[in-house]
């Protein structure tokens, strides 16, 4: 192909394009000549799907959205004809207007493919947050450019990784016209989360329409423990055929067969009316008949009960909407030396009343095993003016198990210091409920403020009463919280104020706590972010009988995701360490880099999505300064996190934490 393409009127060149002029022109192309973004930008878009299920086991079984490929026919098509509404390029609202397809229960495969049917290719990321785009002048540090030919008012340019291989980073060539850097059409190849792609794609001529796909392949291979198997997508934008708005879901060959824009491939018409005759119902069929025969294994081990364990369950009408994350999920799984292993799952519920009035429902349940407890979490939340954030929060659960050590003080005191005692005697288990109301003030000020009841039921209330102790404190606290943030791009400042009232709701613990916090986030380039966090906390009020716990600075039994959002844990902190002091100085500090350290490395190092180091330091009541240091990394497995503690300059001890990340974006 290239010795044809040489032997056309052309120029051949050979030296680095990292400082030439057609590169410049391809970097400023969006801000030169598209003024207009695609905000508002309407197309129907129809998408084929051919997969090829060439090798599979039983393991297929337990991928996201596999479930409905694992067993049957090997080879299926699917079709859609769709409505997109774009606010950005990756921002947008797909409406499924008409579908047909021969995959089971029209369910959908590879979901993470369809991200990669409208490439953003002169942002920062070719996809959504990931992949960094060869043709953003921000990435240029990363590739390596050349010119392989240039045709009339045409370039053909390649370009690929400039020192290793990495699934954030693609190879490939792009067609560019000359005179205003366009990318006319381009091919890029990769591999990220499981799956390695090749997409082509053929731009938009003109302004907005130029940074949107006018027609885009992409071919994905898919390799899991012996499963095989082969995709293709294609995706046809600006079809001519407009049907109304009333029109959504519509299964149905017929009006796919009188709407498609291109015609399909024998063995594509074929597999499709093979499987319509196969599923058209027989009208032949009495109503005296005998009914189909119940099958155990079909329709409940699989359809109803494995179905939705490996797949998430939606439900969606005119006002609802309800996520069912699937039960079985190695996600959910997270491990540290601290708290050993710990499960967590979520759901989601939403009802509207219009756009501006509706609830969201946003439980989780998980358990620990180390603890051998179950947690839970049930907010919910009525939006009145989403513009102003403005909402009423109302939210109960059982919180982490929090110590008193003033029990144990008494007890000590009046049976004598040798008096052998449990070592969860202090430990209750903290059941509360929140009810506040949030709203921003102005643009700079967030106010969310109601009142929080704890009820601390002791964990061994036997031995409790034993000593003639109380089994059970409650409070019952008004709060305040005010969110400042002055600055665009400053920090965010907060305080945080709240008042124990004795007597309310037979509440019994007296306190007056403040603390405030301050964060910022600053982006270094596409990749390389800063993150920090201070904050100081103090109780101005106590009597003997209290609860120490903060905002925060609390001990969490259940973390969050490795992308955390500095709460103010710590690693390797002693539980009792945030329950024991009348104040705490705090400050967290994160570096992060997906091309820092291990990604250099081979083999693993071109799975190395990004990597951070963790700095934080901790100062609380009779004990001196504690720090910890860390170092972490994400690959498409495993989120991975080293960290050592010391107390002053002592050494102190070693642990990790580990979360999956397998499948996570699927």
């Amino acid at each position: 192909m290239l010795g044809i393409l040489t032997g056309m009127p052309s120029t051949v060149f050979s030296r680095s394009m990292k400082d030439s002029l057609v590169m410049n022109r391809i970097f400023s192309y969006r801000n030169n000549f598209t003024p207009d973004c695609v905000d508002g930008y309407t197309t129907n878009v129809y998408l084929k799907t051919n997969i090829n299920v060439w090798k599979r086991n039983a393991t297929l079984w337990f991928v996201p959205h596999m479930y409905s490929i694992a067993d049957g026919e090997r080879y299926l098509v699917s079709e859609s004809y769709n409505k997109l509404q774009f606010r950005d390029i990756n921002d947008y609202q797909s409406d499924c207007q008409v579908c047909y397809s021969t995959i089971r229960h029209n369910r959908s495969t590879l979901p993470t493919v369809v991200e990669f049917m409208t490439p953003d290719i002169y942002n920062v990321y070719l996809f959504n947050d990931h992949i960094l785009s060869p043709f953003n002048k921000r990435n240029r540090h990363f590739y390596h450019y050349r010119y392989l030919i240039s045709i009339d008012d045409q370039i053909i340019v390649t370009f690929r990784p400039r020192v290793f291989e990495n699934t954030q980073l693609v190879s490939g060539q792009a067609y560019i016209h000359r005179p205003t850097g366009r990318v006319v059409k381009a091919t890029f190849k990769g591999e990220f989360d499981m799956i390695r792609f090749q997409t082509e794609t053929t731009m938009g001529e003109e302004g907005a329409r130029s940074l949107l796909p006018k027609e885009c392949r992409t071919n994905v291979i898919f390799k899991f423990m012996g499963n095989q198997i082969y995709a293709t997508y294609d995706a046809i934008y600006d079809c001519p055929v407009m049907l109304p708005d009333s029109v959504k879901d519509v299964f149905s060959l017929e009006m796919m067969d009188s709407i498609r824009p291109v015609a399909l491939t024998s063995q594509e018409t074929h597999i499709l009316h093979e499987h319509y005759e196969s599923h058209k119902p027989d009208t032949t069929v009495v109503a005296n008949d005998e009914p189909k025969k119940f099958n155990f294994v079909k329709d409940v081990l699989q359809d109803a009960i494995g179905d939705n364990l490996i797949t998430s369950i939606r439900f969606r009408s005119e006002r609802a909407y309800m996520k069912i994350f699937p039960l079985l999920s190695p996600q959910y799984i997270s491990y540290s030396s601290s708290h050993g292993i710990s499960y967590k799952i979520k759901m989601r519920g939403e009802y509207y009343f219009n756009a501006h009035r509706y609830f969201e429902f946003l439980p989780w349940f998980g358990y620990n095993f180390k603890y051998k407890k179950p947690y839970f979490t049930l907010p919910l939340y009525f939006n009145y003016n989403p513009k102003r954030k403005g909402q009423v929060k109302v939210i109960y659960g059982n919180g982490n198990r929090i110590g008193n050590g003033t029990i144990i003080d008494d007890i000590r005191q009046e049976q004598g210091d040798s008096i052998i005692l449990s070592n969860e005697l202090h430990l209750f288990d903290d059941n509360y409920l929140t009810i506040s109301n949030n709203v921003v003030a102005f643009d700079w000020l967030e106010i969310n403020s109601g009142f929080t009841y704890h009820r601390r039921k002791a964990y061994h209330p036997e031995e409790l009463e034993k000593y003639g102790k109380p089994q059970t404190f409650r409070s019952f606290a008004p709060m305040l919280s005010l969110k400042l943030s002055p600055w665009k791009k400053g920090p965010t400042l907060s305080v945080d104020y709240e008042r124990g009232i004795e007597g309310v709701m037979n509440s019994d613990i007296d306190y007056e706590r403040w603390e405030f916090d301050g964060s910022i986030k600053h982006d270094f380039n596409p990749l390389q972010r800063i993150s920090a966090k201070v904050g100081y906390g103090f109780y101005s009020r106590k009597k003997d009988s209290y609860f120490v716990d903060y905002v925060h600075f609390r001990d969490n039994k259940l973390p969050e995701s490795w992308d955390d959002e500095w709460t103010g844990d710590f690693q390797l902190l002693d539980s009792r360490w945030y329950n024991e002091s009348r104040y705490y100085a705090r400050a967290n500090l994160s570096y992060e880099s997906p091309f820092f350290f291990i990604s250099w490395f081979p083999l693993i190092g071109r799975f190395a999505e990004r990597e951070r180091i963790y700095l934080s330091a901790l100062s609380i009541d009779h004990t001196r300064p504690y720090f910890e240091l860390g170092y972490g990394f994400t690959t498409r497995l495993v989120s991975i996190g080293l960290f050592s503690s010391f107390l002053n300059r002592d050494f102190q001890e070693f642990g990790c934490k580990l979360t999956f990340e397998l499948f996570n974006r699927w």
